[in-house]
């Protein structure tokens, strides 16, 4: 047990852990706009390395020492800030044949980067969460049916009530062992990421105190 959670025991009644959580309500995100972003990767030729469908196989792949992305490799892309993504375009990839496009506009550059986004999914997001919240995604008007899986199913409990999902620490004690956690997890329908959500935890120890002595 971590130095923080000792003081939480010694100063927390042990009852207040079994108090409810705080829940946060967000949309499920809106799909990707691609076109402007597809014009800009066929005219700056990005297929020429990463392929008409992003799959890393364009015809100048095969002859790089560093193989271009793959962007529809799930393990890979989950992984990818977009600020990376972003960068990797304004400034090129150092060894690599990665160029910088710097003559982009930041509107270029965010269109460029949602494109590639949507080679693997419809829709992305980036949340905040607190160890202590359950977030609850509004799917809205996403038609048919659709399926929700969790990268980490032994530390995050996900479950669909309706037309909104439920995700939550399934002991959020624990994660208050680490300051930040990062985890995803995703919509599917038909073998298609609907939208992927990219999870950061974080122990918020101070609103967490406030909470528990409410309580």
């Amino acid at each position: 047990m971590n130095k923080f959670l000792m003081i939480l025991v010694l100063l927390i009644p042990a009852t207040a852990f079994s108090a409810p959580v705080t829940e946060k309500y967000v949309p499920l995100p809106t799909p990707i706009a691609i076109e402007e972003g597809r014009v800009l990767y066929q005219e700056n030729g990005c297929p020429m390395c990463h392929g008409d469908h992003g799959r890393g196989d364009g015809p100048l792949a095969s002859g790089l020492s560093n193989k271009p992305r793959n962007f529809r490799d799930y393990d890979e892309m989950k992984r990818m800030p977009t600020i990376r993504m972003e960068q990797a375009i304004h400034k090129g990839l150092t060894g690599t044949a990665m160029p910088a496009f710097d003559q982009f506009s930041d509107s270029q550059i965010e269109a460029l980067t949602g494109y590639i986004r949507s080679f693997l999914v419809d829709s992305y997001a980036y949340l905040k969460m607190c160890a202590y919240q359950t977030y609850v995604v509004d799917t809205g008007d996403l038609k048919g049916n659709f399926t929700v899986e969790a990268d980490q199913p032994d530390k995050f409990d996900v479950k669909v009530v309706g037309k909104k999902i439920y995700f939550s620490g399934k002991n959020w004690p624990e994660l208050l062992n680490q300051k930040v956690h990062r985890t995803y997890f995703r919509v599917m329908s038909e073998d298609r990421i609907r939208s992927l959500i990219s999870v950061q935890v974080q122990r918020c120890d101070k609103d967490l105190v406030n909470l528990l002595k409410t309580k």
